[in-house]
């Protein structure tokens, strides 16, 4: 069995510094209200991954100091502190918290980690009841925390599979959901759209038309000035002049015959020859071509205009056109498969939920079979609280064929405790109908089965016995004891019946000197616990009669 073996505390408020050691069994704290008690619960609860506060250093110093050694040996746990580089140090755990003024630290086995790191080791150290746990058993949202944590390593892998298909479903849920919304958007602006597409089909846009367009029409309007030219051209470079070169350019060849000099003047009046020749000829063949067709004009210039209105209507060029209308086509072409695509995405996501919504099925026939025996053990421990309760756990899962199902984080259910604590009653959420002696009791009763369930190895009770008195407080201080039987329990009470079937007794107390409050830590002797019993009967000034009874109460304990 593990056990918490050590607590030191510095600078924590009123603790200056406490260092005390616990064993095995069952272990109770008593005091005088703000002796300190509160603090010890508030250490150990800090060493088990509570989130600290800075105003909890002692005053006049830098910062505070808690540390804690524990002893188990866990499979699971080794698994745990390999993976985060922590040395196992054959079951000795050993967590130091240093809380600062602006920064502070955690520790285990020398070893630094992070406060969510270190919640993966603390729950297998240690289970602090306290206040929050009343609040948590009457809200139906933790109710099935509350199942599953009676078999957290049954529950897991389940949760592990259903969550993996949960995540799955949301993601084709998501696809499914954008392609519907951009079909709505596209049927909603698919008249604007087809609109927008049959206009730019309709102008027959063509990559450089502009430019061809602009160069034609200059052409045309200064037509007369073309011809004109190329006329006058013409007539100077003429058939007889073309002549008259040739046979220059002839007589250049025979003199270079006999005046080698000519020979490089006959070769450049030859290509000069070719030149003009070629240059005549386009001269002839653009007078012949010319033909100024006014209606051509007017249809190139109505052209010109339409592009133009169309770049100002778009706000874009003609090459963006062009690709925005190719766009526009593909865009309501996909329209036309969208129903074949949302058909095959909403097959995908149905299929997803069906196998979510069967895993859920799965985890929920094990929450059942959990919660029976829950149901079972549950009234029994209450019994023994000498609290004759029914309870039963009900599970509302929804049929899918209603289309009521949500598939969500922690499964299909919706789940409430029920109880009977009067016969006759009948069964009542248990959130409604509970009392603050019957909510200790169950509250108990609900911690028995969940450390059985998973071998806790050390159990922490902050004031589990509030609320309640006479054979009620014995019967609840028995259980406790009970517990210890199989757990290191350690508890405070302020209840005599309590404290009396304790193995150990530290007594919280504290001091005023030189106007600062110093809290100390005492374990008592067998002589001291007993008088320390008498006073928690008497509460105040104690009588033999008390005194007598306090002892008969702790030997009797021993027997």
């Amino acid at each position: 069995m593990g056990m918490l073996k050590r607590l030191s505390i510095t600078n924590l408020a009123i603790i200056e510094n406490i260092d005390v050691s616990f064993k095995e069994g069952f272990t109770v704290l008593t005091g005088e209200t703000g002796a300190g008690k509160s603090l010890v619960i508030d250490s150990l609860s800090l060493l088990l991954g509570a989130r600290a506060s800075s105003e909890l250093i002692r005053a006049g110093q830098d910062n505070a100091t808690i540390q804690g050694q524990f002893e188990l040996h866990s499979p699971q746990l080794d698994a745990i502190l390999l993976g985060l580089n922590v040395p196992s140090a054959n079951g000795q755990i050993s967590i130091e918290r240093v809380i600062g003024r602006t920064r502070s630290s955690i520790k285990v086995n020398g070893t630094a980690i992070t406060l969510n790191d270190l919640n993966k080791i603390a729950k297998y150290l240690a289970d602090i009841h306290n206040q929050f746990d009343f609040e948590k058993i009457l809200n139906p949202d933790n109710y099935l925390e509350i199942i599953d944590g009676f078999s957290y390593e049954l529950t897991a892998s389940y949760k592990k599979e259903y969550a993996a298909l949960l995540l799955d479903y949301k993601a084709k849920k998501a696809d499914y959901e954008t392609l519907m919304a951009k079909k709505a958007k596209l049927d909603e602006d698919r008249d604007f759209y087809e609109y927008q597409y049959k206009e730019l089909k309709a102008a027959d846009l063509k990559e450089g038309e502009e430019e061809s367009i602009a160069s034609e029409i200059s052409l045309l309007n200064n037509y007369d000035k073309i011809y004109s030219i190329s006329e006058e051209a013409n007539q100077i470079i003429h058939e007889d002049f073309i002549d008259r070169l040739y046979e220059l350019n002839k007589l250049l060849a025979k003199l270079a015959d006999y005046q080698p000099q000519y020979k490089e003047s006959h070769d450049k009046l030859d290509d000069a020859y070719y030149e003009i020749t070629d240059i005549f000829d386009s001269l002839k063949k653009n007078l012949g071509n010319i033909d100024y067709d006014p209606e051509h004009l007017n249809e190139l210039q109505q052209r010109d205009s339409d592009l133009t209105a169309l770049k100002r209507k778009y706000k874009k060029e003609i090459p963006e056109l062009i690709t925005y209308r190719d766009e526009l086509a593909s865009q309501l072409g996909e329209n036309s498969d969208f129903e074949g695509t949302i058909k095959a995405k909403k097959a995908e996501m149905d299929q997803a939920f069906e196998r979510c919504y069967q895993k859920g099925i799965e985890l929920k026939t094990l929450r059942e079979k959990i919660a029976k025996s829950i149901e079972k053990e549950l009234e029994r421990n209450m019994a023994d609280l000498l609290l004759k309760a029914k309870f039963q756990i009900v599970f509302n899962t929804p049929d899918p064929k209603t289309g009521d199902v949500i598939l969500k984080e922690n499964g299909l259910d919706e789940v409430d405790f029920l109880i009977e604590t009067n016969v006759g009653e009948g069964l009542k959420s248990l959130s409604k109908i509970i009392s603050g002696g019957e909510a200790s009791r169950i509250m108990l009763a609900f911690k028995a089965v969940f450390i059985k369930a998973n071998k806790i190895s050390t159990v922490i009770f902050d004031e589990i016995d509030t609320g309640i008195s006479g054979e009620t407080a014995q019967a609840v201080a028995r259980k406790i004891h009970e517990i210890s039987l199989s757990s290191q329990v350690i508890a405070i009470t302020h209840m005599p019946q309590v404290a009396s079937l304790s193995d150990h007794h530290i007594l919280i107390s504290k001091e005023v000197k030189a106007n600062r409050t110093y809290a100390h830590m005492k374990e008592l002797t067998l002589d001291e616990k007993v008088k320390q019993v008498a006073y928690l009967i008497s509460g105040g000034n104690i009588t033999e009669k008390q005194l007598e009874y306090a002892k008969e109460m702790v030997l009797s304990k021993r027997d």
